[in-house]
């Protein structure tokens, strides 16, 4: 196969060695973004687990906390500790969204 066909064939074949390598590189970027994702993924999950845990802890304490008072001043001042909790789950859940909403933007 000498001239033009010769020719057209060596071209065919550069071309669908060029698609190959092409392909062989896109092939190798999606693996490493599916593996990047994951990672990802596995790491948020890690962070909402953990969030959930610290955020029942930590309303736990809150609950505790205000019982604890409410046993301690219950007797001289009732009125008082249990204005006094309320402040503090007010201020509790206004700091949070306050929070949210700076995390949000």
């Amino acid at each position: 196969m000498n001239g033009i066909a010769g020719t057209l064939l060596g071209l065919l074949q550069s071309v669908s060695h060029i698609g190959e390598m092409l392909a062989a590189s896109v092939d190798v970027r999606v693996r490493e973004l599916r593996d990047g994702v994951r990672a990802e993924v596995r790491r948020i999950a890690a962070s909402l687990a953990l969030s959930i845990l610290a955020a029942t802890c930590g309303f736990a304490a809150l609950v505790f906390a205000a019982v604890a008072i409410l046993i301690a001043a219950w007797s001289t001042h009732p009125v008082l500790a249990a204005a006094l909790i309320a402040v503090g789950f007010a201020l509790v859940a206004t700091l949070a969204i306050l929070l949210i909403r700076d995390n949000t933007r």
